[in-house]
């Protein structure tokens, strides 16, 4: 299986959108003006960097945790 590493920063938005709708009680773990961090990585210098594919794995992780944990 082969997966391509490459998010745009629409279908991180538009994956919050989905999730927060469906989860209202989700807005403060996938709204990035309430959780900046989410996608946030250090590079190999410390500098901060911003990865999509790592903020879609993020939201979908803690998505499906908080289902799980919830009983829906």
């Amino acid at each position: 299986m082969c997966f391509k590493s490459q998010a745009t920063q629409a279908q991180v938005y538009d994956l919050e959108k989905i999730l927060c709708h469906e989860m209202p009680h989700f807005w403060h773990v996938c709204n990035r003006g309430v959780n900046p961090e989410l996608g946030k990585i250090a590079g190999t210098t410390r500098e901060m960097l911003q990865s999509n594919p790592l903020a879609l794995t993020q939201l979908l992780i803690a998505y499906h945790t908080l289902v799980a944990a919830q009983g829906y």
